[in-house]
């Protein structure tokens, strides 16, 4: 698994929430959690793929538009358990 930054999917078990990360990352064999905002229960994500420009089409590019990626949008550091266990995920509280 790698430690660089991903894409993941998520549904909640409880409620069946559906949402999507940018700041997914790996920790040992598995991937760190995302709390549903509903029910509050840490969900790990069921599929994970490398952040994929939708401009370009490449991993690694210098496109300012990424895949669902809004930069302006709060990063919700209170339902992610790596910023939870102090390894904040993005600069400034931000995605």
């Amino acid at each position: 698994m790698s430690s660089k930054r991903m894409y993941g999917f998520f549904r909640c078990t409880k409620c069946n929430a559906d949402w999507e990360s940018s700041h997914v990352y790996s920790k040992g064999n598995e991937y760190y959690k995302q709390d549903c905002k509903r029910c509050l229960i840490a969900v790990g994500p069921y599929r994970v793929e490398p952040i994929i420009c939708s401009v370009c089409g490449e991993q690694i590019c210098t496109c300012t538009e990424r895949r669902n990626i809004q930069p302006n949008r709060p990063h919700l550091s209170h339902l992610c358990e790596k910023c939870k266990n102090g390894h904040v995920c993005g600069g400034g509280g931000r995605y």
